[in-house]
């Protein structure tokens, strides 16, 4: 399968430098000059491709299974095509998407607006996956948080993105991994949160159950309200443990706390509570207290022996600086000024995320 790149990515490299084209495949290719287009003429499964550019997108509902392939949203990575951006047009500024959405995947493309997930009538999407996005808005698994059929298995999966408040409005299964979080996260169970950095100036967590939190990175007080049952492992607190590990339901063991979240990352330019590009969110050699009381290095401490936050982890889950997806994008292109002899030189540098 992996050749089925190919013909898309020719498609774009050579649209690139003419009109904007977005490419809609399953085993053959078709073009279209806007994102509506592709969308409307995508059949449930297709791959579209979307080229570097601001592309805007009127509010709607899509209700078949796509997956959406951008150039990327990091500025060093996508010098020669812009980054992809999807506007979200018109109020509310949302992009919806419902039960047969289910399966949908989603990579390298900024989303200027919310993503929401699911019906009223709890119809769920499920089996989503979000890798290499940012998401400037909200992201809602649920259309609300009722509980008329249980905690419904989501089978959501969000790696390797910038995102904002997350909802998770009663689902379960649910895996956040190695993610940047500017927002809160609430109303999630049966869930796994592990090597995020959770970097936002007021509660992190709220209205959960049964969670498990795994080498994170947290730079303000937690906040646990409407929480119970949930395990902290390895992680790194700026204040104490946000809960009382005697006198409530959490369980915990491993974590560090008293971390000063001014001194944690590596160089911050701006407001430490909003995602800016030119900062490092690399881990300083920095001291936290253990359960012993003792200081210790918060390097190294994660449950798998690498460090907390976004770039611990197993390699390939490792939070990628130029967040790229896995088909070829173009990162440099040099085109000579006239022909020679009837040939004009073109030299077109591209990469690929490993898997």
């Amino acid at each position: 399968m992996k050749t089925l790149y190919l013909l898309p990515f020719l498609f774009l490299a050579i649209t690139t430098f003419a009109q904007k084209q977005f490419v809609v495949q399953n085993g053959t290719a078709q073009t279209f000059e806007t994102l509506v287009e592709a969308v409307d003429a995508a059949s449930a499964g297709d791959t579209i491709y979307l080229p570097g550019g601001g592309f805007n997108f009127n509010s709607q509902i899509i209700d078949k299974q796509l997956h959406w392939r951008g150039v990327g949203h990091y500025p060093d990575s996508t010098l020669a095509t812009g980054f992809t951006n999807v506007i979200c047009d018109g109020y509310p500024y949302v992009l919806r998407f419902t039960k047969n959405a289910s399966g949908s995947t989603f990579e390298g493309i900024y989303f200027q607006g919310s993503l929401q997930f699911g019906t009223v009538s709890n119809e769920e999407v499920t089996d989503v996956t979000i890798k290499y996005c940012r998401i400037t808005g909200s992201i809602t698994l649920r259309y609300n948080i009722n509980l008329s059929n249980g905690f419904p298995d989501l089978n959501f999966h969000l790696l390797q993105s910038v995102v904002g408040t997350m909802k998770g409005n009663s689902g379960r299964n649910c895996l956040i991994e190695n993610n940047l979080i500017f927002g809160t996260c609430e109303y999630f169970h049966y869930s796994i949160f592990n090597h995020n950095t959770f970097a936002y100036s007021s509660y992190h967590l709220s209205n959960s159950t049964n969670c498990r939190y795994t080498n994170n990175v947290f730079t303000y007080n937690p906040g646990l309200s409407g929480s119970s049952n949930c395990e902290f492992q390895n992680n790194t607190f700026n204040g104490g443990l946000p809960y009382n590990p005697e006198l409530s339901t959490f369980t915990g063991s491993g974590n560090l706390t008293g971390v000063n979240r001014d001194q944690v990352f590596k160089s911050i330019t701006a407001n430490l509570w909003t995602f800016d590009y030119p900062n490092d969110y690399h881990l300083n050699d920095i001291a936290g207290t253990n359960e012993n009381g003792d200081d210790v290095s918060i390097l190294g401490i994660a449950t798998d022996g690498t460090n907390p936050g976004i770039y611990g982890g197993a390699p390939i889950k490792q939070y990628k600086e130029g967040a790229v997806p896995y088909n070829p994008h173009v990162r440099t292109v040099d085109i000579a000024n006239e022909a020679v002899n009837g040939e004009l030189d073109v030299k077109i540098t591209v990469a690929a995320q490993e898997k």
